[in-house]
């Protein structure tokens, strides 16, 4: 049975991953493909990933794969959505130096047999589902339980509320890095944050490291 979440995600998406028309960065309502670039690169700079493992929860068309496949970054990589076409699209495309799996799964209803280095997602709480604060709260607790190196995952910093409006979900960096810090402490393991938000104007990344 598909939850009132997950329904509220695939209608917003299903039009225009259906239309090849449109270029691929604005499926994913990204602002532009240099935006997503961004993000990537604030990841690859912030965790040694050569030869470890990486799964990215919500990989939409495969963005993240495409951008280390170019770096030439020896890793293996898994991504999974809860969007088919999103996936079928991911599998028809082609990489040189990366054999990247891509599954179509609801990654917190479905346990995944492998265990990851780090886990990355981008972009899955921007939109605003009625229960955002809930949604994110659960997922730090999931990641940062099944990750053994590493999490990332970034938002939408509530300064551009203004400018894109209440289609989307926006957050409080000092929130975020509290909100982060009870959950860890609670799991009682050893960690560092830090918070990157220097890539663009309206985002920050948000790093776990174990």
């Amino acid at each position: 049975m598909i939850n009132d979440k997950t329904k509220l995600i695939i209608e917003h998406y299903i039009d225009k991953v259906k239309d090849f028309n449109i270029p691929e960065y604005q499926v994913l309502d990204w602002e532009s493909e240099e935006a997503q670039k961004l993000r990537f690169s604030a990841l690859i700079n912030n965790f040694d990933m050569q030869n470890s493992t990486l799964l990215d929860v919500g990989c939409g068309l495969g963005h993240l794969a495409e951008y280390i496949d170019n770096q030439n970054l020896k890793l293996y990589y898994t991504g999974v959505d809860i969007i088919p076409e999103m996936i079928n699209r991911a599998n028809n495309k082609t990489f040189k130096n990366i054999i990247p799996q891509f599954m179509t799964i609801d990654f917190f209803k479905n346990s995944i047999e492998d265990d990851f280095d780090y886990i990355y997602t981008s972009g899955i709480f921007n939109l605003n589902l009625g229960n955002n604060e809930k949604f994110l709260e659960d997922a730090i607790k999931i990641f940062t339980l099944s990750a053994r190196k590493g999490v990332c995952f970034n938002l939408l910093d509530e300064s551009c509320r203004e400018k894109y409006g209440n289609k989307y979900y926006y957050y409080n960096k000092n929130n975020i890095l509290e909100k982060t810090n009870n959950i860890l402490e609670k799991q009682n393991k050893k960690y560092n944050i830090k918070i990157v938000d220097e890539y663009l104007s309206n985002d920050f990344s948000v790093f776990i490291f174990f």
